[in-house]
């Protein structure tokens, strides 16, 4: 059977114009795949939008992808936030509105806000004869359009998403649908960033508070160890050069933050339970007697009944009370060993032999930091603790931290 001419040429158009569809629809398919991509990592709004227009724009034959948003002001305009392609040039002194009855309005990304729904334009250079806004279009080579809403719900257009190539009819049904769909990303995209901003606004200001309620419990259990220390003008400060050795100690072994605000409030009233005590005693010039050593004693009892009933967010109280246990159960008020003396404790034992050594008594002058580093030295997996014993040697090595602590008067 013979085929004639008009029939050869009829079926090499339907293959040319089915390859145009296919070649459509991939240019369609891989700017949407990378616009999404883009949209998965996007953490602030700049950073969403400009990656989706730019995500567009390395398929050819799209050549320009900006972003507007609707404003509610007295021109109601839409106000371009996002921009990328060779041809942004275009976008350059350009006045967009949604205004009906504004020239700027006539527009493809002015009637698409105004109305909810998507435009395209095939043509360009057959249209701008109707459209005067898309003279400016066609002098850069921008033969078809296609502007897509993009919904904060379904009934509110929040902006619109322009997408411009070099040839004509780049836009059909198919199309149109892919880019329908990457403003529904690009939608839910931002929605997600607000809540994510708003969130992380939530916990700033939580972390505000909390600091700000840690800085006042800092300076009220401050306060409470200068008030202490009035008592005694000998250890005046001594609680404080405590809290500063511990803490160069915990940072030394590695403490985390959190942990070391803990040791250092309860090194800063360690001895507050000498409240307790006659003041008489505190300040007595010679060796106490046996009786005199029992009530003194006491102080790590009576600081933990002091401190107790005190909602800290760390053992406070235990740490004051287990200060002067030791690990071979020498120590006081319960005879603790090893493993049932917290940590915390152990670090401060350290700290206030340190300190007290190496500091005057009103019965004894300063024996100073050497000598009090070579009796902890002799103490280390005896009575105190070897890792923290470790620590302060090794901070006395090098700038010598702990000798620049006890040289310092606490305000």
């Amino acid at each position: 059977m013979a085929v004639t001419t008009d029939v050869l040429h009829l079926g090499v158009v339907d293959n040319i114009d089915r390859r145009t569809e296919i070649e459509k629809l991939q240019w369609a398919l891989l700017a949407h795949h990378k616009a999404a991509r883009t949209l998965l990592v996007a953490e602030q709004k700049d950073q969403l939008l400009e990656g989706v227009c730019q995500s567009i724009v390395t398929q050819k034959p799209y050549e320009l992808a900006w972003v507007g948003f609707r404003e509610e002001d007295a021109s109601k305009t839409v106000s371009l936030q996002a921009k990328a392609g060779s041809k942004v040039g275009y976008t350059d002194h350009f006045e967009v509105s949604w205004a009906e009855e504004s020239p700027f309005g006539l527009g493809p990304a002015g009637v698409c806000v105004r109305t909810g729904k998507p435009v395209i334009i095939k043509d360009a250079s057959k249209e701008a004869v109707l459209v005067h806004a898309l003279e400016r279009a066609v002098s850069f080579g921008l033969q078809s359009i296609m502007a897509v809403p993009i919904f904060k719900d379904p009934t509110a257009v929040i902006g619109v998403l322009l997408v411009y190539a070099t040839v004509p009819n780049a836009f059909g049904d198919i199309e149109l649908h892919l880019f329908e769909s990457l403003a529904d990303d690009i939608s839910i995209g931002l929605r997600n960033i607000e809540r994510q901003r708003s969130l992380d606004d939530e916990i700033n200001k939580r972390e505000a508070a909390q600091q700000q309620l840690g800085d006042a419990l800092r300076a009220t259990v401050e306060a409470m160890s200068r008030t202490m220390e009035s008592r005694d003008p000998y250890t005046a400060g001594h609680q404080a050069r405590v809290a500063n050795i511990s803490i160069a100690l915990a940072e030394n072994l590695g403490w985390a933050q959190h942990d070391r605000e803990g040791l250092y409030l309860a090194a800063m009233v360690h001895d507050i339970g000498k409240t307790g005590i006659p003041s008489d005693i505190l300040t007595k010039p010679s060796v106490l007697s046996p009786l005199e050593m029992q009530l003194i004693q006491q102080h790590a009892e009576l600081g933990y009944q002091i401190l107790k009933d005190i909602p800290f967010p760390w053992p406070i109280a235990e740490m004051v009370r287990e200060h002067h246990e030791r690990l071979d159960g020498s120590g006081y008020p319960r005879k603790l060993k090893a493993n049932d003396i917290l940590m915390g404790a152990k670090v401060i034992a350290v700290a206030d032999t340190l300190e007290a050594m190496a500091s005057h008594r009103p019965y004894r002058p300063s024996l100073g930091l050497s000598a009090a580093l070579k009796q902890i030295q002799r103490d280390a997996g005896v009575t105190l603790d070897a890792s923290v014993v470790k620590a302060a040697l090794d901070l006395a090595k090098g700038d010598n931290p702990l000798q620049a602590i006890l040289d310092a008067r606490h305000g």
